[in-house]
């Protein structure tokens, strides 16, 4: 059985609302949606707690799901990590209380000076437009080819390769305003 159909069978499974169905669609996912919410965010717990928000919230919305082409899917998977992502900002702004910091590293100057530009990077990439920050979390995070990330986000090669130049320039611009490039 192709990879697509047995897909499309644990999808139709899901929607009965059977346990195999969603053990297969988490197998396949939960990485993909947990490396997305943890290139947005930077912190693992959060990233595992919005994982786990966009598989609850799946079970109530599966049966609008259309298409069972694994790109469809993992792109509706994605789209609600990014709905999850966007409601734990503003419930972040909204409560404005900080989260707790993590265990100190070996070399606390390094590591905050790496926190540091892994934050002046999320933030610059806040400026992209949603499709800018897919293509170059699917490039630099997944480590998709841009044969992969075209198919997936169902544009050509050319479009892939235009778009993450135009992000890494803003990026690179953006960077060097704020004196981290």
């Amino acid at each position: 059985m192709a990879p697509a159909d047995s897909l499309g069978r644990a999808v139709d499974a899901a929607i009965r609302g059977e346990a195999w169905g969603w053990d297969a669609l988490f197998d396949r996912y939960h990485g993909r949606v947990y490396a997305f919410a943890m290139a947005r965010t930077g912190d693992r717990a959060a990233a595992e707690e919005v994982a786990q928000e966009v598989f609850v919230a799946a079970v109530s919305s599966i049966g609008g799901l259309r298409q069972r082409a694994p790109w469809a899917v993992e792109a509706w998977f994605l789209r609600i990590a990014r709905f999850k992502l966007v409601d734990r900002a503003r419930r972040a702004a909204r409560e404005a209380r900080p989260l707790d910091p993590p265990p100190p590293p070996a070399d606390p100057g390094e590591a905050a000076t790496t926190r540091l530009i892994a934050a002046e990077v999320r933030a610059a990439m806040e400026s992209l437009t949603d499709d800018q920050r897919e293509v170059l979390v699917r490039r630099f995070v997944f480590d998709e080819s841009l044969e992969e990330v075209a198919a997936r986000t169902r544009r050509s090669v050319g479009a892939v390769k235009a778009m993450q130049h135009r992000a890494m320039a803003a990026l690179a611009k953006r960077l060097e305003r704020r004196g981290v490039a």
